[in-house]
């Protein structure tokens, strides 16, 4: 299992090494914002098939994307609540 830092995580999008899939519901992206470039995904979908190295998957608590953890697939440590604890940015979520 790899748990990376959402600094961390946050640097590689902006360079480009990084993608991140949101696994959030579209009612908790909309209340609470979204990282900038995170891309909404299907959390059913990427449990049964999760992508491979250079992705990132981000929860509320990071508990539903342990379930994503193979193929060489990551998660922002702490999910979205250490994304917004870090202070990182956010963007509007529809």
């Amino acid at each position: 299992m790899k748990s990376l830092d959402p600094n961390t995580v946050l640097e590689g999008v902006r360079a480009g090494e990084l993608r991140l899939l949101d696994l959030r519901t579209k009612a908790e992206r909309k209340r609470y914002g979204a990282p900038p470039g995170a891309e909404h995904v299907s959390l059913a979908r990427h449990v049964m098939h999760p992508e491979g190295p250079g992705t990132v998957y981000l929860c509320q608590h990071a508990v539903r994307s342990k379930l994503t953890l193979r193929n060489g697939a990551a998660e922002v440590a702490g999910g979205f609540a250490a994304w917004r604890d870090a202070g990182l940015p956010l963007v509007d979520a529809d």
